[in-house]
């Protein structure tokens, strides 16, 4: 049976429509496309590398440039639509929603008079109303729903740019197919991956050799995207891309290239150890292979030839894995097995601030300064976003917004609405944007830029190649009237319309929260907030005070500046402090010192007992000044924290002040901190130390006295040391008190072998060792001494100003024993490590005393130029110890 070779095949819709564009093309009416046209693809591929290598385009600046290039990019795919007659993909729902969520974002930023804010949005109009009131002043009479107005601006100008993205994608899409957009997105992710191995390797610690991280960043996390979780969800996107173009037909690049950038992407995405990351790539692998069974049989003749391209895909997968092994180190497991769930506190914090904010939001981009005001969880932390974009959007948008624009983009981007059938590259792309989504219900990946635009770039292609463009048609050159005019003016006013708002971020969006806080933070400590300064001080924090008024910073800065200075009281500064963070212990340590000041004890120790359960970072300061504040037991019980929350708290004060400084109370913090948590270390040592100190008093009620209350003390000590050894068998505390105990019966030589026997499988092992120099010390010979004195130099020079310090220390202990010649030595070299007047002046007392005076009048003359050579009385002591040097040979 033969079959006739005349009769057309059928193709898709979207192989129709490639090949209708590919005979305009080859028409003299559609000859090849003006440069202005082929320019696009690679201001799309500049502005999705661009942006994620520039740090994400998180920084204002940065944005400013790639909404530029955006601006460019969107308005010459709007005039080449139009040239052809083509409907403009701005009409598309996708189009549409991100150009309203934009319109509604900035009217968030507009001033409106705070009396139609009140009806409103009542709860955003009462912080405005109460922002200036540290000042003395009356409530701004204009104020915006967004309470940071600078950051809703930047925030309008970010999902503008994802609009004219999305439009550069979409038209691109349409005209090339999807292939070139996911290309460009998967090239991006390879350059970021590459970036990071390259920062990694070279041990970097800035980004590029320029940008310096403001947090604390792992090794193999430097790179342009140095949150972990934005860096995962990024190279997701781009392994699934590239798993769908190595499956595909025809890609852009060889297959070696992209099983290449697999490897290197996939080792990247777990070397970053993002928990969300890690769960959501295996899901959406498997959600990809689901949907492609699907299709295949439907391709069996293309599923014929991906043979060679699966194995190839399961190398580099593997090589990936390989490569990730390889790179690992325990900080990375570390993370990998993190169990903190702090982020489940954020989710219900959050839902206050909606319920109080639920119709309006309070502005795009607020949410950092705003969410203080509810945050349950203790510690001096800064929660910048939501972590959640749903509950981001619902929070700054309103939730009526969110819930429209969700729908809006669920609809516009569903299954039905992408053409997956049409290509294995759509159908990985897709899914790619599906796992980006899910891992941002639990990561902020979207609210960078670098992520967000990727995404736009890879859903308007993906749109562009499913609602195919007619076959472009250049509009007669000789045409009169508007319609010659018309695409340029679309484009113009696009082009327009975006450089003004970018301008408008520029000129009131720059400076950001985070600058304030670092500006103003630095006069303060300059000392330009006190004295004639503080009225230009004041005028600069109002300023930042209205441009975040929600921020609880601000006010405690005023707060510092208004003690420090004088002139104003901190108190009001204090309460809108409180009112915008309701756990600031810093707040509450700051106002504890004020009423400690005014003389209102109680209510000082009170407040040091908030600002302990507000931020444990505070507690070694509020122990200090409750022990600094009262001497008595029961108001120092004020301070502390109920149950285990006061342990750490007692534990403090129990080692605060010297050690023989109120020993009783110290005992007693020492004995209720093992009482409500007999797991504590450092209270079961505080109370050996006490109970060593109540020995060596021999006037001590509770170890003093006759033998039976000695006995029990050294037995109460024992069991402190056996706790000790029971918690951690390598704690220097449970050696260090037993060792005590037999020096304060002089027993030295016990204790030196004690600590000999001891020191190297310690934890302090410097301590131990310092601690067997003293008890070989009191021992009759000095036979241990000098091995003990070696091994503590050797243990301790870890630098000059460390082996400096110890050389000192062991010159006065010899010094002490009237070993001077010894002591020179040592105090020698302490003055040739680092030398200062104290070492100098040691060393010649020592020499002076061992009978080497040329030593001594040397250490003096070094003295006398460190001061200058104008100190008479030390040139006279010189010409002493050089007269002394001189005396044996001038004998008879």
């Amino acid at each position: 049976m033969t079959t006739d070779s005349t009769r057309p095949k059928l193709r898709s819709p979207a192989e129709l429509r490639r090949s209708m564009g590919a005979a305009a093309r080859g028409r003299p009416g559609g000859a090849a496309p003006p440069v202005a046209e082929r320019v696009i693809p690679w201001l799309l591929g500049a502005t999705v590398a661009g942006s994620v290598l520039s740090i994400g385009a998180v920084h204002t600046p940065t944005l400013a440039l790639v909404s530029a290039v955006v601006a460019i990019a969107a308005a010459l795919s709007l005039r080449a639509s139009a040239l052809g007659g083509e409907a403009s993909h701005v009409k598309t729902l996708p189009a549409l929603t991100l150009l309203g969520l934009t319109a509604y974002t900035l009217l968030q930023a507009v001033p409106m008079p705070l009396a139609w804010l009140d009806r409103l949005s009542p709860a955003s109009a009462d912080i405005w109303s109460r922002s200036l009131m540290p000042l003395g002043e009356a409530a701004p009479r204009y104020a915006s729903v967004s309470l940071d107005p600078g950051a809703t601006l930047v925030e309008a100008v970010k999902w503008l740019t994802y609009t004219g993205v999305f439009i550069t994608a979409a038209f691109v899409g349409a005209r090339r197919g999807a292939k070139l957009g996911i290309t460009l997105v998967f090239g991006s992710a390879f350059l970021a991956a590459l970036t990071t191995i390259a920062h990694g390797l070279l041990g970097a610690t800035t980004v590029f050799g320029l940008y310096q991280p403001r947090f604390s960043v792992a090794s193999w996390h430097v790179g342009p995207l140095l949150n972990p979780n934005n860096l995962a969800g990024y190279l997701n996107l781009g392994i699934l891309s590239g798993v769908g173009l190595l499956l595909t037909s025809r890609p852009h690049l060889p297959a070696w290239v992209i099983g290449v950038g697999l490897t290197t992407i996939v080792g990247v995405g777990i070397i970053a150890s993002s928990r969300g990351g890690l769960l959501a790539l295996p899901l959406g692998l498997a959600l990809f292979a689901l949907l492609s069974r699907r299709r295949r049989g439907r391709h069996r003749a293309a599923a014929r030839g991906r043979g060679a391209a699966a194995w190839l895909l399961s190398v580099a997968i593997g090589g990936g894995a390989l490569l990730a092994a390889l790179a690992t180190t325990n900080r990375t497991l570390s993370e990998m097995a993190d169990d903190n769930l702090d982020k489940l506190s954020l989710f219900r914090s959050t839902l206050p601030l909606l319920a109080d904010h639920w119709l309006l939001g309070i502005g795009r981009g607020a949410f950092e300064t705003v969410f203080p005001a509810y945050r349950q969880s203790p510690g001096n932390i800064v929660f910048t976003h939501a972590e959640n974009v749903v509950i981001q959007w619902a929070a700054e948008w309103g939730a009526p917004v969110a819930a429209a624009s969700l729908v809006a983009l669920g609809v516009a981007f569903r299954p039905g609405k992408i053409a997956l059938r049409a290509s294995t590259a759509a159908l990985g792309a897709w899914v790619g944007c599906a796992v980006l989504l899910l891992q941002n219900l639990f990561d902020l990946g979207l609210e960078v830029p670098g992520v967000s635009i990727a995404l736009a770039a890879t859903l308007g292609s993906l749109w562009g190649e499913a609602h195919g463009e007619r076959p472009r048609q250049e509009a007669p050159a000789g045409e009169p009237g508007p319609e010659r005019w018309r695409p340029w003016l679309a484009a113009g006013c696009a082009a327009l319309s975006a450089l003004v708002l970018v301008s408008l971020m520029v000129r009131f969006g720059w400076r950001d929260v985070d600058h304030d806080r670092r500006s103003l933070r630095a006069q303060s400590d300059a000392g330009a907030a006190s004295g004639a300064g503080w009225p230009r001080f004041r005028e600069e924090l109002r300023a930042a005070i209205l441009r975040h008024p929600a921020e609880p910073y601000f006010p405690l800065l005023g707060a510092v500046a208004a003690l420090r200075g004088g002139g104003e009281s901190p108190i009001p500064w204090l309460q809108r402090t409180l009112e915008r963070s309701r756990r600031h212990g810093r707040a509450h340590l700051l106002l504890a010192e004020v009423l400690a000041s005014r003389g209102a004890k109680e209510q000082a120790l009170l407040s040091l007992r908030l600002a302990v359960e507000d931020d444990p970072g505070v507690t070694d300061t509020a122990a200090g000044l409750a022990r600094q504040w009262t001497h008595t037991w029961e108001e120092l019980l004020r301070a502390v924290p109920e149950g285990k929350a006061g342990v750490a708290v007692l534990e403090r004060m129990a080692t605060t002040g010297d050690r023989r400084d109120e020993v009783d109370l110290r005992l007693r913090c020492a004995e209720e901190a093992i009482e409500r948590d007999r797991a504590r270390i450092g209270a079961h040592w505080a109370a050996g130390d006490a109970l060593l100190a109540m020995l060596e008093a021999p006037g001590s009620a509770r170890c003093g006295g006759d033998d039976g209350r000695r006995a029990a003390c050294e037995r109460e000590i024992e069991a402190h040391a056996a706790a000790v050894q029971g918690l951690d068998d390598r704690s220097f505390f449970a050696v260090q008190l037993r060792a005590r105990l037999l020096l304060l019966g002089k027993k030295s030589a016990e204790a030196e072998q004690l600590l000999a026997g001891s020191c190297e499988r310690l934890d302090n092992r410097a301590g131990c060792l310092r601690l067997r120099v003293v008890a070989a010390a009191q021992m009759a010979s000095s036979e241990r001494l000098l091995p003990a004195l070696r091994e503590l130099l050797s243990a301790s020079c870890t630098s000059l100003a460390a082996c400096a310090a110890t050389s000192t220390w062991a010159g006065d202990l010899l010094a002490a024993r009237g070993d001077y010649p010894s002591a020179v030595t040592h105090y020698a070299r302490a003055a040739q490590d680092e030398p200062t007047e104290e070492r100098l002046l040691k060393l010649a007392d020592a020499a002076g005393r061992a009978g080497a005076h040329i030593e001594a009048s040397k250490a003096l003359e070094r003295l006398l130029q460190r001061r200058g050579g104008q100190d008479p009385a030390l040139r006279k002591r010189i010409l002493e110890e050089k007269a002394k040097a001189l005396a044996p040979s001038l004998s008879p």
